[in-house]
């Protein structure tokens, strides 16, 4: 995955938490909080986005779309997922 494509899943990925975290049910939206901070960091310029890789490039960048628009549709449940499943395909190098 290129680095324009990982950038924009990511901050696909942070506007979905930014979302349940606003406006999402009480109980997700400290856990969603983080989730932003963590997907945030990687809009950064620094050695976080040269280190980093997913397991599965395709189906990180279709699930940050995904994200986003369930958190749209005010669909928390299925985001909230969809964010922990993005957050489980990365990887560190």
């Amino acid at each position: 995955m290129d680095r324009t494509q990982f950038l924009q899943a990511t901050r696909q990925l942070a506007a979905a938490a930014e979302i349940l975290a606003t406006a999402g049910p009480k109980d997700l939206r400290l856990d969603a909080s983080r989730m932003l901070e963590f997907f945030r960091r990687y809009d950064r310029p620094g050695p976080e986005l040269n280190a980093v890789a997913t397991s599965d490039d395709d189906l990180f960048a279709r699930t940050g779309q995904a994200a986003l628009t369930m958190a749209g549709r005010n669909e928390f449940a299925a985001s909230h997922a969809l964010l922990e499943q993005a957050r489980s395909l990365l990887i560190a190098t």
